[in-house]
């Protein structure tokens, strides 16, 4: 067999596998890697900063269904991606991300731009590798890109010495993999036995982000309707995991331990789908109480009664196992929606149009009332984030992906930029100013690209969220506290003239009355917009 470079080894895999984009932010070391990408199909999208490239190559993932490519550089690269990668990890999103290394012939000098990549990306990462030898380049791009797409999908890290492009080997073999991982556990008469024998509305269904990603939301409703079962939707899922106009749809599970207990201690039995009921903050319980029995099916034995102590632990791809559980609890009728959109919007419009609302929380109905159902809608994790969930939901929104789920603020805007690219239609990121300053330069790479996507940002000059999160910790009130360190002045920022510098349309949209022409406006443009909305209270 004739020897090939590691360059044409590169060109080979983004082709065999064919990998439409590579998204990066790179430095010296990344340099070869470029270089190889010569010649090559696949399209590198730049971004400006590493967690911007992770972000997005995250949002365009998720739609895609397979892993994206992400290229980075080295130790301090590594570092800025760290946040968005770990959100990635924690939502079950798979990438890939390459980094360069030092060339191995320097590696023993400890120069400058070498660094324990692996070390380092093992805390974001479900596998991490580095090759040392040309000869082992194909099989390291082969595995890590495959682990990446079996489950439990997450980020997959792989680091590349920088003169192995240039290196030659004879060692070369690509396939592109099928993965059939349509497996059910074969003993599920238990289990069918077991949900059956649940009091009638004793028994609850917490649906994870590997419901979504394995297309499982109607074998589950089915289920539901089978059973009488209510239905939640798990806190920080990322990505839809439910039927939004289900009528066995009960909301998402909250997020702090008592609170869950609460709401699980009225059921009997839990029926927990994917990996996890995550948590934000312990407020005194337990978030499963002790009675509580637990069904839990993952596609993954690693995710099993990780957590909490389960009854039942079952391995299996979520559609197919709920689909033959639906098909051994037998026929049933099926069930229609009841969700009357004229209706809907009438009962959100009373909720937020009271006076003592902010004036704002108008705009954000009126909005979500022009939009089409089947937009994505991403939210930060501001302080309107719960306003704007709650909206969506109650509107039908079928596409509302919480962020983030790994806690690093900066994956919305970049989330939402990755979303827009793979699907070619608008996605409209809800994000605080605050939250904003974490990520706006995914903004460059949108106008570049001419990505279409919208960015409502809400400005209330401070980090709001954390005053009210200082609030309910300490147990005082707000107008009586000195908050340290949390206020945007002194001076002032001028987000419109950052976000215009990097390159987006600008409008504002503090009245119901133009949000149809604001809106018209953003979505006849190709390329990003971000709009400013004034919160007051």
């Amino acid at each position: 067999m004739a020897l090939q470079s590691g360059a044409q080894i590169v060109r080979d895999f983004l082709s065999s596998n064919e990998i439409k984009y590579v998204f990066g932010n790179p430095g010296t070391t990344e340099t070869t890697f470029l270089a190889a990408l010569d010649g090559a199909e696949t399209e590198y999208i730049l971004a400006l900063h590493e967690s911007s490239a992770t972000g997005i190559a995250a949002g365009y993932a998720l739609i895609t269904n397979k892993a994206a490519v992400v290229n980075i550089h080295t130790y301090p690269g590594l570092a800025n991606a760290l946040f968005n990668m770990k959100n990635a990890h924690d939502a079950g999103i798979p990438l890939l991300v390459i980094a360069g290394q030092q060339d191995t012939r320097f590696l023993i000098h400890n120069p400058v731009l070498a660094a324990p990549n692996t070390e380092l990306a093992k805390t974001a990462t479900k596998y991490a590798y580095e090759v040392n030898r040309i000869e082992d380049l194909c099989i390291a791009f082969q595995r890590c890109y495959l682990q990446a797409n079996l489950e439990p999908r997450k980020p997959v890290f792989l680091s590349i010495p920088m003169d192995l492009m240039a290196s030659e080997t004879d060692k070369v073999l690509f396939r592109k993999t099928q993965i059939i991982d349509d497996v059910v556990s074969e003993s599920l008469s238990d289990v069918v036995a077991a949900l059956k024998a649940v009091p009638k509305g004793k028994l609850a269904i917490a649906a994870d982000y590997a419901v979504g990603s394995s297309n499982a939301i109607a074998a589950m409703s089915a289920v539901a309707h089978q059973l009488g079962a209510d239905i939640y939707s798990a806190p920080f899922h990322v990505q839809g995991v439910v039927d939004p106009l289900d009528p066995n749809y009960r909301g998402d599970i909250p997020i702090t331990t008592a609170d869950i207990n609460a709401l699980l201690s009225k059921y009997d039995t839990l029926l927990l789908l994917g990996e996890k009921i995550d948590t934000f903050l312990y407020t005194g319980k337990s978030a499963f109480p002790m009675e509580l029995k637990v069904i839990h099916i993952s596609p993954t034995a690693s995710q099993l009664g990780f957590d909490y102590p389960v009854d039942f632990a079952v391995v299996g791809n979520l559609r197919c196992t709920l689909e033959a559980i639906s098909k051994a609890l037998g026929t049933s009728l099926p069930v229609k929606s009841t969700f009357d959109a004229a209706s809907a919007l009438a009962k959100v419009n009373e909720t937020y149009a009271a006076p003592s609302r902010d004036p704002s929380d108008k705009v954000i109905v009126e909005i979500l009332a022009q939009l089409d159902r089947a937009t994505h809608i991403v939210t930060e994790g501001s302080s309107e984030d719960a306003i704007v969930q709650d909206i969506s939901v109650k509107l039908g929104y079928s596409n509302v992906h919480f962020s983030p789920r790994g806690g690093g603020l900066g994956w919305a805007m970049p989330l939402s930029t990755g979303i827009s690219l793979a699907t070619s239609q608008h996605a409209v990121c809800f994000v605080g100013d605050g939250g904003s300053l974490f990520s706006i330069h995914t903004i460059w790479t949108a106008a570049k690209h001419k990505i279409p996507v919208i960015f409502i940002c809400f400005v209330n000059h401070e980090y709001r969220i954390l005053k009210d999160l200082w609030c309910a910790e300490k147990g005082v009130e707000f107008a009586t506290t000195n908050f340290i360190g949390l206020d945007f002045n002194n001076p002032n920022l001028d987000l419109a003239a950052i976000a215009s510098g990097f390159g987006a349309r600008i409008d504002r949209c503090n009245e119901v009355d133009n949000v149809k022409t604001v809106l018209d406006n953003a979505l006849s443009y190709q390329g990003p917009t971000m709009i400013f909305v004034e919160r007051h209270k």
